[in-house]
């Protein structure tokens, strides 16, 4: 991995930060982790997930908008699990209990994906080097989409703002079936070398393929044959896709964004705190839409998780306000969209700047 730094001699907002959001909790006197309506929340989009396979596979309603309609609701809710269950899970931040973290951050394997690599992949990697090419993996797409002006070029780019949503939608089965056996045989992610696999490491790995194989797979073709199981594995698993990944690409790939490059030299040293470089990468967007932060787990409070990332994002809308505070005290932005169709009108307008410029000015 390349050796990067951050400023040292710039920390006094980190440190006034972590201050006061520690001492909101000690005055409050609550857990920094999920509440009881967390688990509720778990434990009702794991039923919702449930009960439309169980509906689909066995049930098997004739009626095709019907089954559109589930299909729909199965994979917006299978992202939402990876939201609001595996994501906080996985950070530490669903509840106090470690075992319980453990146990919930294998949704990601019930997904269908290895939550060991995600936790390098995006606990270590995205949350430290947020947007440093060279580094975060998640605006590294070659060679179809250029996600940072600092990537390579080509003439296929000028048109990603248009082809990239049918690369989100695929996105959840190339991660299945070729980006976690390619981390897995090579002990990678991206520039990054992955722990030694332990044996429990192999054992997890395997069954989460098997598991993922029978139950999304196996006995679907059993149950409705193999044309009805492709059109609806398919027609899910894009529905996944584009709900998860628009989701996360709005918070970083926009416009105003700050992005930085550790490739060419693989050295690279930012002229300024940690925390102040979160800020400057990141975006809320639809702060104020309670829906969409129940849905989205929080995501919406970018800024406030990359800050806080062991804090569940139960907590952020009120953290969110000592966040822009102390930012207006310190003069430095606190980025954000006030709707969705707002983020997702810049998502669109970055994605065609960098694929229409070759030679784009950092942001």
């Amino acid at each position: 991995m390349p050796q990067i730094s951050f400023a040292t001699n710039k920390r006094q907002f980190h440190i006034e930060l972590n201050e006061r959001v520690k001492q909101y909790f000690k005055d409050n006197n609550m857990s920094q982790r999920g509440n009881s309506a967390l688990f509720f929340k778990a434990f009702f989009m794991y039923a919702v997930v449930l009960s439309c396979y169980y509906v689909m596979v066995f049930v098997q309603p004739e009626s095709v908008v019907l089954n559109l309609a589930l299909l729909t609701v199965f994979g917006t809710f299978l992202a939402f699990i990876g939201f609001n269950v595996m994501h906080d899970s996985c950070h530490g931040a669903f509840s106090n209990n470690s075992n319980v973290n453990e146990v919930l951050g294998y949704s990601m394997n019930f997904l269908g994906a290895e939550s060991r690599f995600w936790k390098v992949k995006h606990n270590v990697l995205h949350h430290t080097y947020t947007n440093v090419d060279g580094v975060d993996d998640d605006i590294f797409k070659p060679p179809f989409l250029r996600m940072s002006p600092n990537q390579p070029y080509n003439r296929m780019h000028k048109y990603q703002s248009y082809y990239m949503l049918v690369l989100y939608g695929v996105s959840t089965m190339f991660w299945v079936f070729w980006m976690d056996f390619q981390k897995y045989f090579t002990d990678r992610v991206h520039t990054t070398d992955l722990p030694k696999k332990k044996l429990g490491d192999h054992i997890s790995f395997w069954v989460t393929k098997l598991f993922y194989i029978g139950f999304y797979m196996v006995v679907p073709i059993i149950m409705l044959g193999f044309s009805k199981f492709i059109f609806g594995f398919i027609f899910f698993n894009f529905v996944m896709g584009i709900v998860m990944s628009v989701v996360f690409q709005l918070a970083h790939v926009v416009e105003g964004a700050q992005f930085a490059d550790a490739q060419e030299t693989g050295v690279l040293a930012i002229d300024e705190d940690w925390a102040i470089f979160q800020l400057k990468t990141t975006y809320d967007f639809c702060p104020d839409n309670k829906f969409l932060t129940w849905a989205l787990g929080g995501l919406n409070f970018q800024v406030e998780h990359h800050l806080f990332p062991k804090v569940s994002h139960v907590h952020y809308p009120e953290i969110r306000k000592i966040v822009i505070e102390l930012a207006k005290k310190y003069d430095i932005p606190h980025n954000e969209f006030k709707s969705f169709g707002e983020a997702l009108s810049s998502h669109f307008k970055m994605m065609h700047k960098l694929g229409y410029t070759p030679v784009l000015a950092k942001v």
